[in-house]
């Protein structure tokens, strides 16, 4: 789900089955031409979509951290989202970024999901038995 599709209502009653928080990372730098930019997005929706789709109902996606490079001060503001994202109610907090990430300990994440160096996707079975072995309590 959408953040977006959640009214206060709907947040009461669906919050215990909600327990996991997708905070986007696009990694735009400001530099890029228009079509950069939009096959950044369109990275990110790729990787969005290997948890958006198959466990849709038990995760919220939340607006996306357009602008940053990965450097200490981003780490901080990612480590400090995670937090306040938990200090809401959920157990988990996934990135799903269009730009390589370290893992997840440095991020304060309990998964990444991004590209590799080499900007290959994430294979989606992967991704799925990450998902699935946190939720089980077995990262």
């Amino acid at each position: 789900m959408k953040f977006s599709e959640l009214s206060a209502e709907q947040w009461a009653e669906l919050q215990p089955y909600l327990d996991t928080a997708i905070l986007p990372v696009t990694g735009l730098t400001g530099a890029e031409m228009p079509h950069e930019a939009t096959r950044q997005l369109e990275r990110l929706r790729d990787v969005l979509a290997t948890i958006e789709v198959p466990f849709k109902g038990r995760v919220v996606t939340y607006p996306a951290l357009q602008y940053g490079q990965w450097s200490d001060a981003f780490a901080q503001q990612v480590k400090q989202l995670s937090l306040k994202l938990r200090s809401t109610g959920y157990k988990y907090v996934f990135l799903a970024s269009a730009i390589p990430l370290p893992a997840a300990e440095e991020t304060g994440a309990d998964l990444v999901v991004c590209p590799t160096m080499d900007n290959q996707l994430p294979e989606a079975g992967a991704v799925n038995e990450d998902v699935r072995r946190i939720w089980l309590g077995r990262a």
